[in-house]
């Protein structure tokens, strides 16, 4: 590695790599995955850049995406999680995200939350019945987004921001979510 690589690698986002370390702290079975796989650049829109894959074992989730936002208010992240199925070749657009309930517009507290979309009657019920998540959507203060990646035959779940610490303190949360779309 010549001075430049050595500059390049100091200069370099290293926020998949804290969160890998992170997860496997909390005993996920993580590693990061070499860049360029198919399932890093079909879910980036054009305008994101990748941070790379983290690829996961005995889990739902597949694949944890780090997603780098560069607007002109400043710098964002977004975190993708990713699960295999096969039958979402089937299922291209299919969307949902949960919403925030509250119990005054804007300034209210949050009482539930409620999940919306096109997935399917029974997928949206039972992610609507399941109080784990309700609760620790209403601790997590913010919402999820859930929709198809038919062109490889994954399902995703989109978080905004980058909150490692948030990442793997809720890796059950996201586990949850993956297996009620994989049933």
């Amino acid at each position: 590695m010549g001075l430049f690589g050595g500059v390049k690698e100091t200069l370099r986002d290293k926020r998949r790599d804290k969160l890998c370390a992170n997860l496997n702290s909390v005993g996920v079975d993580a590693r990061l995955a070499e860049r360029g796989l198919r399932e890093e650049k079909a879910s980036t829109p054009r305008w994101f850049r990748s941070l790379g894959l983290i690829e996961i074992n005995k889990s739902p989730i597949n694949f944890v995406h780090v997603i780098y936002i560069q607007t002109r208010y400043g710098r964002h992240y977004s975190t993708l999680y990713l699960i295999y199925d096969i039958g979402v070749i089937n299922k291209a657009g299919l969307k949902a995200r949960s919403k925030r309930v509250k119990e005054r517009p804007i300034i209210g507290k949050v009482k539930d939350v409620v999940w919306k979309g096109d997935l399917g009657g029974i997928i949206i019920q039972r992610l609507n019945e399941d109080e784990y998540l309700k609760q620790e959507l209403i601790r997590a203060r913010h919402d999820v987004k859930i929709g198809t990646c038919p062109d490889i035959n994954y399902w995703k779940i989109e978080t905004k921001g980058y909150l490692t610490k948030q990442v793997h303190e809720k890796w059950e949360f996201y586990e949850k979510i993956a297996r009620h779309l994989k049933k």
